[in-house]
């Protein structure tokens, strides 16, 4: 990427009754069912995934959605995400609390900053009344420092839907009351428009992220269909140009948004990584440690309990604590520890290091 270096300096729950005419057992400590559990932790991934693609390729993200900043960015300073004030960035709407999602320090070639709060909605129609959400923390922003810093130009705003939001609600905020007007406009990004097939063309990065949510969306419930994108899109990323850390971005996104469920089409799966594999291909390992590790010890566990020994149980904690180590490997690798001092410190032979390595440079 071009223009600019990115910096991160710091990196009324419902009844219980409702839950279960859904079927989802209640937890006794939180009263919240398992089913409401998983689609929380579910939703909690897909928002950690997308925060981390706008962090990644912030500068590649403002082209598409506001190309005027883009180009008036000064490439020979930092973009800032100002995680400090973000968490002073809190409104209430209907009396529930809403927090916005990155809030960067934007330097501009006028020597002045502008503050860009960006947010995104990824839950669909929840979260209350959106151009008023976005009103709100524009002003917020204004109303606490603006005025204080002199080195800010303006404090600007835009959204990233990447689903479709209720239709009786506006793309803008409009407030009349008794002669006042008050009107305030956006930029914003809709998913649901762009067109897949051009994305996935595009040697944009953020492109293929665009693509894979929006191959999400056309997925819908047809969880074959999304395990057919999934590996498509994972066959073509190792023709990509791109470095280890952008590959595994984008990877981390696809695999979160297009992941199967069932068990049938997990094992299918399974076996396409395995087959890559074998075929000496690329397989982003961070991702697979979480996945292996999870598995590894869930199959363990159920071995065990079936036969009445420990046998699988401890199968499934060794492969987890591989592939754990192989995690750690890799982040010493990011930190350009040399290889001895691998070996030395973290559980793991010599072979699996090589083929760590070797699985990095393709």
């Amino acid at each position: 990427m071009s223009g600019g270096r990115v910096n991160d300096i710091d990196d009324g729950t419902k009844k219980q009754k409702s839950r279960a005419k859904r079927g989802s057992a209640p937890d006794t400590a939180t009263g919240i069912g398992e089913a409401e559990l998983l689609e929380k932790e579910e939703r909690r991934r897909i928002d950690e995934c997308w925060r981390m693609i706008f962090k990644k390729f912030f500068l590649l993200l403002l082209r598409r959605i506001m190309p005027s900043l883009a180009e008036d960015v000064d490439g020979s300073r930092e973009v800032v995400f100002l995680e400090r004030e973000m968490e002073d960035l809190t409104v209430y709407i209907d009396g529930d609390r809403q927090v916005a999602d990155i809030l960067a320090r934007v330097p501009t070639r006028s020597g002045r900053d502008v503050w860009l709060l960006l947010h995104a909605e990824i839950q669909g129609p929840g979260g209350g009344d959106l151009p008023t959400r976005m009103f709100c923390y524009n002003s917020t922003l204004r109303v606490t420092h603006l005025k204080e810093k002199s080195d800010i130009a303006d404090v600007v705003s835009c959204a990233v839907l990447t689903a479709k939001r209720p239709s009786a609600e506006e793309d803008r905020y409009l407030r009349e009351s008794y002669g006042n007007r008050m009107l305030y406009e956006y930029p914003m990004l809709k998913l649901w428009e762009l067109d897949a097939d051009a994305l996935e063309e595009s040697d944009n990065p953020f492109d293929w992220a665009l693509c894979a949510g929006k191959r999400a969306l056309e997925g819908g419930r047809d969880e074959r269909l999304k395990l057919d994108y999934l590996k498509g899109f994972i066959d073509k990323l190792d023709a990509k140009g791109w470095t280890h850390d952008e590959k595994l971005a984008i990877f981390r996104l696809t695999d979160t948004l297009l992941h199967p469920k069932s068990p049938e089409l997990r094992k299918s799966y399974d076996d396409f990584r395995e087959e890559r594999r074998k075929e000496g291909k690329t397989v982003l390992l961070s991702i697979v440690e979480e996945r292996a590790q999870e598995r590894g010890e869930k199959i363990g566990e159920k071995r065990g309990e079936k036969r009445g020994e420990k046998r699988g149980e401890k199968r499934g904690e060794k492969r987890g604590a591989t592939m754990k180590a192989l995690a750690v490997a890799a982040r010493m690798l990011d930190r350009g520890e040399p290889r001895e001092k691998i070996l030395d410190y973290v559980e793991i032979s010599p072979k699996e290091l090589d083929k760590l390595i070797e699985s990095r440079r393709n």
